[in-house]
């Protein structure tokens, strides 16, 4: 008989009411939209209206993601899900007990990174100790998935979660991200020479800023 290998399980939450959130929203639906097709993971997807605090809660009981990737706004107590709803602070941080976090969420890595490691017992918190920076046309805010500026920051989103999705380290998703942001500076360096609208100064200057602040708490040996 053949083996029966069990998929391990990936959560996303992905609000999607102002600005910031519809581009998370967008650039982590590509990507979900990969993993799905690839069909390797079992994927939750609380997206929209659904990334309410008794939503996540449930969905990682009873899913039981060993990743777990979180987009919203955020504070150092606090990430946010649908209509500024707080789905995860020191109150339930217990439940990422033994899992590897992503939070795209601003400021969140120093303070409740922290708490979800030392009181909540995560595996690892891997975030930035600031905003995650991105560049948007505000030509194309209507339409992000035509907003060509948002590509280098869709590929660095998806070198860090793609890289701890194929069971690499913590420390090793790290080092990709960081190695796939330093290439794109240098390519937006060389693209700045032809660069009629100016962007590229500015997208480089956020990459730095996203290198700079890309970081972890926990255990960097870690792997999903």
């Amino acid at each position: 008989m053949g083996r029966f290998e069990v998929r391990k399980t990936i959560l996303f939450t992905r609000p999607c009411y102002d600005l910031p959130t519809e581009y998370l929203h967008y650039i982590s639906g590509q990507l979900v939209g990969s993993l799905k097709f690839a069909d390797e993971h079992a994927i939750i997807d609380l997206a929209g209206k659904g990334v309410l605090r008794s939503d996540f809660e449930k969905a990682v009981k009873k899913g039981s993601p060993g990743l777990v990737v979180l987009n919203g706004h955020g504070t150092k107590d606090a990430i946010y899900g649908a209509a500024d709803e707080i789905v995860l602070d020191g109150q339930n941080v217990r439940i990422l007990a033994s899992r590897i976090v992503y939070a795209v969420a601003c400021d969140s890595l120093e303070g409740l990174g922290q708490l979800a490691v030392n009181a909540g017992q995560a595996a690892c918190y891997v975030g930035y100790g600031a905003n995650f920076m991105i560049i948007v046309d505000p030509t194309r805010t209507a339409a992000p998935g035509k907003d060509k500026n948002i590509k280098p920051f869709v590929q660095v989103y998806a070198t860090t979660v793609l890289s701890l999705a194929a069971g690499l380290t913590v420390a090793e998703s790290i080092r990709n991200t960081k190695e796939k942001i330093k290439s794109l500076i240098k390519e937006y360096g060389v693209y700045g020479i032809r660069d009629r609208y100016g962007d590229a100064p500015l997208i480089r200057w956020a990459l730095y800023w996203d290198l700079f602040f890309l970081s972890a708490h926990g255990d960097l040996d870690a792997c999903f």
